[in-house]
């Protein structure tokens, strides 16, 4: 059981290390990576700030907490509730844009002010 997970964990560590050594030869992708996290952080920082004050938040939590439950299900192999959580994810998504179509429109329009 945890043998999978690290022989996943070495492949990552083996990923990043030769990613960053990478990064210190070619100053550019250094660059390129700063911009690309300050872009995504306040990205996030703005959802997040404007998620607080709307029922959002409580869906997040939800979503949270399910993403939790695949997690866990995947390492303790609970190999039923991890296909039916992985195989009705992606209508949840779906669901849940529709239901929150008036909190998402409103979010946006935020964000562009």
């Amino acid at each position: 059981m945890f043998e999978n997970f690290t022989l996943e964990f070495r492949g990552i560590w083996q990923a990043f290390t030769s990613y960053i050594t990478e990064l210190g030869q070619n100053p550019f992708k250094l660059l390129t990576l700063l911009l690309d996290l300050v872009i995504v952080i306040y990205i996030g920082y703005k959802f997040v700030k404007s998620a607080r004050n709307s029922r959002v938040w409580q869906l997040l939590k939800g979503i949270i907490l399910i993403l939790i439950m695949v997690a866990i299900s995947e390492v303790l192999q609970l190999r039923i509730l991890n296909f039916i959580l992985t195989v009705f994810m992606p209508y949840g998504v779906i669901a849940l844009i529709v239901i929150f179509q008036p909190e998402l429109r409103r979010m946006l329009e935020q964000l562009r002010c």
